[in-house]
């Protein structure tokens, strides 16, 4: 699964099946599903009720990415 994220580019990630996100990865409260505007461009996430967070498809690949990183890196530091 690493090995494909890594060819996927933003467009690919935004065109993916909208992710159902029912809570907020930082608080557990409820979230919305929001367009959002950037500098240069527009895009669809979810916000977080309580909190605030945003996360967005791209950030959830990213993060996941992330911990698949910091698992190998667990996994060689226990071996050697």
């Amino acid at each position: 699964m690493l090995h494909a994220v890594f060819h996927l580019t933003r467009k690919e990630i935004y065109r993916m099946e909208p992710l159902i996100l029912t809570k907020c990865p930082c608080c557990g409260g409820a979230v919305t599903y929001e367009k959002f505007y950037g500098h240069h461009e527009q895009f669809w996430g979810w916000k977080c009720l309580l909190c605030g967070e945003i996360v967005d498809p791209v950030i959830l690949a990213n993060r996941q990415l992330m911990k698949v990183s910091q698992e190998m890196h667990d996994r060689r530091a226990r071996v050697a």
